[in-house]
């Protein structure tokens, strides 16, 4: 079954208050990228204080705070996931930067990217204009939340929304999700009319994936903000992909340290064949030694030999054979040493290469040992910046614990206020009941004196009536008549008291003490005026008495004067 008109057109409001509101943000994200010191790393770093390369909700209230906006726990957690463009639920630095970079203009864009980051320490603000521009930024996003979820809770406040036959009734042909054009139709049909950029906006916020499409998990979530059905499917992918990270972080540690062991078992072994290579050397050494005794004795009894054909030489001088065989020998002699010089060059040869090798093989080692070297020193970084990790955490907590102490002194001293403010209440109240008594007393002597004048006139009413007796019809008209106006008159009395008596409850029922000075300004006017209206009626009262006894005293005298006959004088 599908939603009814108005129900449709409640939809339909929502829709465009979603586009509005990501419209007024662009505004100010564009804004924001026009000012010439605004670089997105460094307005990331003016709220990671902790430099942890990571924003928390914490992180975004205490920007608020700074700037002096106060946001609720639901504002924050909106906020929050609106910065979290991938939903992992961490606002990294590219989080940061596809959600405060203008979206519609490019040009700008690519500007604010391409600026120079600039030093910021920690607790330092950005120059105003940026500050301003950032925070009006987060206060639009929080703007947008508020009329979303008004629009929302009038939209599922209907007796027949439901969700599904909200995304049915946009996708009219349906083909399982909705596209501008199907979006147009259904806002055309329902009277309102979204221009093209608007229709963008709007799918910029809905179309989380950035296909062009919007689904129905995708719709859910922008018209009652609660999660898609594949979210704890998505948090289950995402944790099983950081423990697949953290495994290959574990194995290519292991890989590492394996490599140091084996470096080391490599040093080790190449410290072996040192030893082994000196002992060759020494060997070596030894058989050259040999080989030079054997040189020598060889060369003894060469000179043997010599010795023993120079004697034969002498004794054959005479032969030529023997001068041949002498020459014969020389040859051999000098061959023999052209040999010998051949096989110390190659000697010579092989050990340079062997040292060659050799120094070779220390170079290695030694380009290990430094590999060892920088890796022993990365660990010691990773331990200082642990460290300091750690006292950044023990001073921010410090800092909140000032806030905290701060924030209890401050609350003390707003409790003392009110303490004041009750005090001062308590003695308006006891100044007010002391008025009122006031106003009671001379109400009761007002009415004492009324009751004696009353008195006095039913006296003179008395004697009158006496007189009247010989009055006619229409003296009893005029007395009527005139009863009648000081019944008028009596009844204004009461409405005015009336009246003071519901200023005074107003006066009761309000607690500032401005309203206190004017509500007893308006009481004091009411006064004089009601002082000034009884004066009059007492005026009103003696002229009509003195009328009356002065008409009763003519009508005596007239009376008299029939009676006897006896006219006089009237003055």
């Amino acid at each position: 079954m599908y939603l009814s008109q108005k129900t449709q057109l409640r939809l339909a409001n929502l829709i465009t208050i979603i586009a509005e509101g990501e419209k007024k943000t662009e505004i100010f994200r564009q804004v924001l990228a026009e000012q010439k010191m605004f670089e997105p790393y460094t307005a990331f770093k003016r709220l990671d204080q902790l430099r942890t390369g990571e924003l928390t909700t914490s992180d975004l209230v205490d920007f608020l705070m700074d700037n002096k906006i106060n946001a609720s726990k639901a504002q924050a957690d909106y906020l929050f996931q609106k910065l979290d463009q991938n939903r992992d639920g961490r606002i990294t630095y590219p989080d940061f930067v596809k959600s405060i970079l203008p979206k519609e203009d490019s040009r700008l864009r690519q500007i604010a990217s391409l600026r120079d980051s600039y030093a910021l320490e920690i607790n330092m603000l950005l120059p105003t204009e940026v500050e301003w521009g950032l925070s009006k930024v987060f206060y639009q996003e929080i703007q947008n939340y508020n009329s979303i979820t008004t629009a929302q809770e009038i939209l599922t406040g209907s007796a027949d929304f439901t969700s599904l036959d909200a995304f049915r009734c946009i996708d009219q042909t349906f083909l399982g999700y909705i596209t501008i054009e199907t979006l147009s139709d259904f806002l055309k049909y329902n009277g309102v009319r979204l221009s093209f950029d608007d229709l963008l906006a709007f799918f910029r916020v809905v179309d989380k994936d950035a296909d062009g499409k919007i689904n129905y998990s995708e719709l859910l979530e922008a018209i009652t903000f609660t999660p898609d059905y594949f979210k704890q499917e998505r948090q289950f992918t995402n944790e099983l992909r950081n423990s697949r990270e953290k495994i290959i972080q574990l194995e290519k540690e292991k890989e590492e340290l394996n490599a140091l062991i084996r470096s080391k078992e490599r040093i080790e072994e190449l410290k072996k064949s040192r030893e082994y290579l000196e002992q060759l050397e020494e060997l070596k050494k030894s058989r050259e030694r040999i080989e030079q005794l054997e040189e020598l004795r060889q060369s003894r009894e060469r000179l043997e030999e010599l010795k023993k054909s120079r004697e034969k030489y002498e004794d054959l001088k005479n032969s030529r054979d023997n001068l041949q065989d002498l020459k014969k020998s020389r040859e051999r002699l000098e061959d023999l040493k052209k040999s010998r010089e051949r096989l110390n060059q190659l000697e010579e040869l092989r050990k340079s290469r062997q040292q060659m090798e050799e120094l070779e093989e220390l170079k290695k080692s030694r380009e290990r040992q430094a590999q060892i070297e920088e890796l022993k020193k990365s660990r010691e970084r990773l331990e200082d910046l642990r460290k300091s990790r750690e006292k950044l955490q023990q001073l921010e907590y410090e800092r909140k614990n000032q806030e905290k102490m701060e924030q209890l002194k401050n609350s003390r001293e707003r409790i003392e206020e009110l303490q004041k403010q009750r005090k001062r209440m308590e003695e308006l109240k006891t100044y007010q009941e002391v008025l009122e008594l006031q106003k009671k007393e001379r109400q009761e002597m007002d009415l004492k004196r009324s009751q004696e004048r009353l008195q006095e006139l039913k006296k003179s009413r008395e004697r009158i009536d006496q007189i009247e007796a010989l009055r006619k019809s229409r003296e009893q008209e005029k007395t009527i008549q005139e009863m009648k106006l000081s019944r008028e008159k009596i009844e204004q009395l009461r409405e005015s008291e009336l009246r003071i008596q519901q200023l005074e409850n107003q006066h009761r029922n309000l607690e500032r003490s401005r309203q206190l000075e004017k509500i007893e300004r308006d009481l004091e006017y009411e006064r004089q005026r009601s002082q000034e209206r009884i004066k009059r009626l007492e005026l009103e009262a003696e002229i009509e008495r003195k009328e009356r006894e002065r008409a009763i005293e003519d009508e005596i005298n007239f009376v008299q004067s029939r009676i006897y006959d006896t006219p006089k004088r009237r003055y």
